[in-house]
């Protein structure tokens, strides 16, 4: 998986330098360990959101251009839009735990964040789902506000 890990990350920085062409200008005042406090603090509300099985709260966190591929599929805001209050609302259960989170600042408007997640989803009808993969972010700050603009998942069982 170490693999698979560095060639998103190397996907990332090159989709990272097309997708920043569509962010604010960075200021003077670059603090790396402050955008790494402020992503952070957006990725565990993005976590929250989830394990809440809140659809609107994650839907808050996207970026109307946002696109991800998740699986090799394309999906959209307007596909997550329509589709995750239906599949959250299907659920007893959304449990996910994330480790290896890295975050690396790109300026003061753009991040990349990386984990691994086992989700362990159980639905309203008992059947238990179990997930584990790598997933990774790209952020973007506009009007004080970070949400994510681009991601990359892929889901294996586990």
């Amino acid at each position: 998986m170490t693999e698979v890990r560095r060639y998103l990350v190397v996907v990332f920085l090159l989709i990272t330098a097309i997708a920043c062409q569509n962010t604010p200008p960075a200021t003077n005042q670059y603090d790396p360990d402050q955008v790494r406090k402020e992503v952070t603090e957006a990725l565990q509300a993005f976590h929250a959101a989830d394990t809440a099985r809140n659809a609107k709260a994650v839907l808050a966190l996207l970026w109307p251009e946002y696109s991800m591929l998740a699986d090799g599929n394309r999906i959209r805001y307007a596909d997550v839009a329509a589709g995750s209050p239906d599949f959250m609302a299907s659920l007893a259960v959304f449990h996910t735990e994330w480790v290896d989170l890295e975050i690396i600042p790109l300026s003061d408007t753009a991040a990349v964040s990386s984990f691994l997640f086992q989700d362990s989803l159980v639905t309203l009808a008992g059947e238990v789902i179990k997930k584990k993969g790598p997933n990774t972010f790209l952020w973007t700050k506009r009007d004080g506000q970070w949400r994510v603009r681009y991601g990359d998942a892929d889901h294996y069982p586990w």
